[in-house]
C-alpha cells in the first residue's frame, strides 16, 4: 500500500501526518512477518506554488523568491521527516511545483498511490467558496481514496509541542 501525505506549513497538515503515523502505521501492522519490508510505503509531498511571471519585474527577483521558497519547503519536509523518524518509519519526501490541488491529484495517479491524506483547515462555506479547498477538490478529482484529517484539540496540542 502506498500512502501520500500532503504537507504544507500548516499545523493541520502535520496533524494529518501524526494521525497516519499513530493510527495507520502502528507497529507491528506495517511490516510483514516473512519479509522485514514495510507493507505501507509513505510519501510526504510539499507543493510549491509558482510565482506569477507578470507580478515581478526582474527574473532575479523570481529566482531569489523561488530559492527561498524551496528552502522553506525543505525545512517543512525535514520537520515532517523527523516526526517519521521518531516513530521509526521511513518516508520519502518530494517537493513538487504547481497548483496544490491539481498536483496532488496528478501525483496520486502517477505514483500509484492507494491513499491520499490531507489536513482540514475547517474553512466555512463562504471562505471555501472564495478561497477553494484542496481537500474538497481532491475528494472529487483524486483517483484514490482520500483521508481528510480534521483537527482535534488533543492532536493539535500534541503536534504544536513537537
Amino acid at each position: 500500500m502506498r500512502v501520500l501525505v500532503a504537507i504544507d506549513n500548516s499545523e493541520e497538515s502535520f496533524n494529518a501526518l501524526k494521525w497516519i503515523l499513530d493510527y495507520l502505521l502502528r507497529q507491528p501492522y506495517h511490516t510483514t512477518e516473512e519479509v522485514k519490508e514495510p507493507c505501507i510505503k509513505l510519501s510526504l509531498v510539499h507543493v510549491m506554488e509558482p510565482f506569477p511571471q507578470y507580478a515581478y519585474p526582474g527574473t532575479h527577483v523570481i529566482e531569489s523568491a523561488t530559492r527561498a521558497q524551496a528552502q522553506e519547503a525543505a525545512r517543512i519536509l525535514a520537520r515532517a521527516s523527523e516526526m517519521c523518524k521518531d516513530k521509526m518509519i521511513k518516508a520519502e519526501t518530494l517537493i513538487l511545483e504547481g497548483d496544490p490541488k491539481n498536483i496532488l491529484c496528478e501525483a496520486t495517479e502517477k505514483m500509484n498511490i492507494d491513499l491520499l491524506a490531507v489536513g482540514s483547515r475547517g474553512l466555512g462555506q463562504i471562505k471555501r467558496a472564495f478561497l477553494g479547498s484542496v481537500s474538497d477538490y481532491c475528494a472529487h478529482h483524486a483517483k484514490c481514496p482520500l483521508l481528510i484529517v480534521k483537527p482535534t484539540k488533543n492532536l493539535v496540542q500534541e503536534v504544536v509541542q513537537v
